[in-house]
């Protein structure tokens, strides 16, 4: 599992709408599929499919109590632009962009799982092979399978905000509408500081900071306001999602730039004089090639194979109503040990620790067997780089050499064996504990009947010599 951060730039724009307007790029080519496929099923009632088809489209965030929450592109932008603090600068950043990239293997272990959801729901090999023998047929069961690893990758970056959230270790507001305004939080401040002087506290103490903010609280509450604090959850972020389907090859991706050079080198050639095949030949055998597609890499062009990946834009406050009292969140920041406003707090995000959580979320959530975790990786790169005794690279890489080629037999299905523990009885999100279970609409289920027995019926015919 792939996560990076991508702090947003305000001398561009103090808006996240540019960023909203991108993620709506793969919209029109999705409703254009659905609506060719749906073309012969007028007579069908469609609401309920349509409805959740059309979440693909719309962005997603944490859910409600009883429901998931969707959002339009305008919405979501308002829903970022208008969380601001009174004390925020024009110059800082007021949001981050997460892009969550699953790894080819997770995607495959995914897929298991979405087979798994199929059969569960009636889609038996018999119909599914009848199925492939139609274009409608291969549509129907592309259409299912791409909504189902829609609601697997939503379902997982809501965890993946969940990690993020508990990885600040930082307190916010129990009762936002009982906060002090400015006049009473200063008096409130002044009459605490009297206090600690009173008692011999100084700034030097090693409890002023635990003992500055119980009086503070109790100075809050004589003037009947609240001061209390809990901790920080995912319900106190401020933050929108989107699935993407597809990735494209930038101007600054490497194979591109190889290519481009190679490219000027082989034009050039062919402007010269003389016998230059053999040397044209060679560089169009240096040129790099999608891996699935086999096509020539440029700028622009769709990269191969499932390209499924998360954009999240969260808000670098959190959603206190009180503007005043927002605290600012920033996951860019070091992770260290200190004080804020008088209060012992962890400043900063903890990178490391958050990217371990979220693998680990993805295992437990989805029956993962991982053979390769951040934390493996990030052992060997200190190996690499000579952070651990030289003896101790010795006996791991002997280890390593012996005992590989019996863990790449062991986990060559990874994940395959949590699987098999699953019911088929039932449905397979229930088995997984998703809050909301993955759904298969009803409609496209009828569709498939009627695409099942109208093959049945032409190879009926065929047999009798129709």
């Amino acid at each position: 599992m792939h996560i990076s951060f991508t702090k947003h730039n305000p001398e561009i724009s103090q808006s996240c709408k540019a960023v909203t307007e991108y993620l709506e790029k793969e919209n029109s080519s999705r409703e254009k599929e659905f609506e060719n496929f749906m073309d012969e099923f007028q007579s069908h009632k469609l609401s309920e499919f349509d409805k959740q088809i059309e979440k693909q489209n719309l962005f997603f965030t944490t859910d409600e109590i009883d429901d998931e929450k969707y959002l339009d592109q305008n919405t979501a932008t308002d829903l970022i632009d208008e969380n601001f603090s009174s004390r925020a600068k024009e110059s800082e950043s007021k949001f981050f962009i997460l892009n969550i990239s699953p790894s080819k293997e997770e995607l495959e272990h995914l897929n298991q799982i979405i087979d798994l959801e199929i059969k569960s729901n009636g889609f038996n090999q018999k119909e599914i092979d009848i199925l492939n023998q139609t274009v409608k047929g291969e549509q129907q069961l592309e259409l299912i399978k791409n909504d189902l690893m829609h609601q697997c990758l939503r379902e997982y970056a809501k965890e993946v905000m969940k990690e993020y959230a508990d990885n600040f270790n930082r307190d916010v507001y129990s009762n936002p509408d009982q906060l002090p305004n400015r006049r009473e939080e200063v008096q409130i401040n002044s009459e605490t500081k009297n206090e600690l002087e009173r008692l011999g506290i100084n700034r030097k103490d090693p409890e002023y900071a635990q003992k500055f903010q119980m009086i503070r609280k109790q100075k809050a509450a004589e003037i009947g306001k609240d001061l209390s604090v809990r901790k920080m959850t995912d319900k106190d972020l401020v933050w929108v999602a989107k699935v993407e389907e597809q990735r494209t090859y930038k101007a600054n991706d490497k194979w591109v730039s190889d290519n481009r050079k190679i490219n000027r080198e082989i034009k050039l050639l062919e402007s010269e004089k003389g016998n230059n095949s053999v040397k044209i030949e060679e560089l169009k055998s240096q040129l790099h090639k999608d891996r699935t597609t086999g096509e020539i890499v440029r700028e622009g062009l769709k990269k191969g194979g499932q390209q499924y990946h998360i954009h999240v834009i969260v808000s670098r406050y959190d959603n206190c109503p009180n503007a005043r009292y927002k605290g600012s969140i920033s996951p860019l920041a070091n992770h260290r040990n200190s004080k804020i406003a008088g209060k012992s707090a962890q400043v900063g995000f903890n990178r490391d620790q958050f990217f371990k959580k979220v693998e680990l979320s993805f295992d437990q959530k989805f029956r993962y067997d991982r053979t390769r975790s951040y934390q493996k990786f990030n052992e060997q790169k200190k190996i690499r780089t000579g952070k651990k005794a030289h003896i101790e690279n010795l006996g791991k890489a002997f280890s390593s050499a012996i005992t590989k080629p019996i863990k790449n037999e062991l986990y060559r299905n990874s994940g395959l064996y949590e699987l098999q523990k699953l019911n088929l009885n039932s449905t397979i999100s229930k088995e997984l504990g998703f809050r909301v279970p993955l759904s298969i609409p009803k409609t496209p289920l009828e569709i498939a009947v009627k695409t099942i027995k109208a093959v049945i019926t032409k190879i009926s015919d065929v047999s009798k010599g129709y």
